[in-house]
């Protein structure tokens, strides 16, 4: 639930937690209060002065500092940081591997046990957690510089472009913008959740006018009021990496191709950048 009085919505929660409390018990279904979390996403300059008092069948429920959901921890402010602390020290450890790995394998072998026990984390829901780069994201891209350089055998002040080029890897940023134009590409072709298809729109459905925006397949980017939560947005975020590449690859007809040759192109484009 959202709103802008607590008020109002410790009231709506409460009604809803009766609600479903007496639907679960005419279904002879027994609830956890005790597993069951409260989170309040709020802008990190906005304190809470309300003493929120929810409850199940009696139980009070309290705010969390986080909350995991599908692995991922997510905070209130939506900074990442818990989930960082979470998958930092696991990267680190697959660094280990990877170090005592390299003497005993060739290039092609270690650069897939590298995606096997590295990128495989590294990359998972990154395109929920990995939009905004802030100093939590950084500390997980000095850990994939750390990898790339012990693929190579390289030291630490060789240049980090060439040795991602050289080992034909994308950079963890640039994952994201794949990622990002993968959502986009989605939503074109139809496969998208039908739960998230208003949040895009086509600039050739939202007017009649023949601009190159039109041409082109662009998609309108959505009005925003802050950085981080606007422009840096999953949202703004995918619709800009769509509308880049359509541009930039435009002889490619990127939005003709599937996913996979899509995300070959894109993969190649961004490498051969570094």
């Amino acid at each position: 639930l959202s709103g802008n009085s607590l008020k109002k919505i410790q009231t709506k929660v409460n009604i809803d937690l009766k609600l479903i409390s007496k639907w679960l018990r005419a279904n002879k279904i027994s609830l956890n209060a005790g597993k069951t979390e409260l989170i309040v996403f709020r802008h990190p300059s906005k304190v809470i002065n309300f003493n929120l008092k929810i409850k199940i069948n009696g139980k009070r429920i309290y705010e969390s500092n986080y909350v995991k959901y599908l692995g991922i921890l997510i905070d209130p402010h939506l900074k990442w940081n818990f989930h960082v602390d979470l998958l930092a020290p696991k990267l680190s450890r697959a660094l280990g591997m990877l170090s005592k790995l390299r003497h005993l394998v060739n290039s092609t072998t270690l650069r897939s046990i590298y995606y096997a026990i590295f990128s495989s984390l590294l990359t998972y829901a990154s395109i929920v957690w990995g939009q905004n780069q802030n100093k939590f994201i950084e500390r997980i891209t000095k850990l994939q510089d750390k990898a790339i350089r012990i693929i190579n055998f390289a030291s630490f002040n060789e240049s980090r472009g060439e040795l991602y080029k050289k080992t034909n890897i994308l950079k963890f940023k640039d994952q994201i913008k794949v990622s990002n134009f993968l959502l986009i590409h989605d939503h074109f072709s139809g496969t998208l959740p039908t739960s998230l298809n208003h949040f895009f729109t086509l600039v050739c459905n939202s007017h009649d006018h023949h601009t190159r925006a039109v041409t082109k397949m662009f998609y309108s980017l959505p009005k925003i009021r802050t950085s981080i939560y606007g422009i840096r947005s999953i949202i703004y975020q995918s619709i800009q990496e769509w509308n880049y590449f359509m541009h930039t690859l435009a002889n490619h007809s990127l939005h003709k191709k599937s996913k996979f040759i899509c995300k070959k192109i894109i993969t190649n484009h961004l490498i051969s950048s570094y």
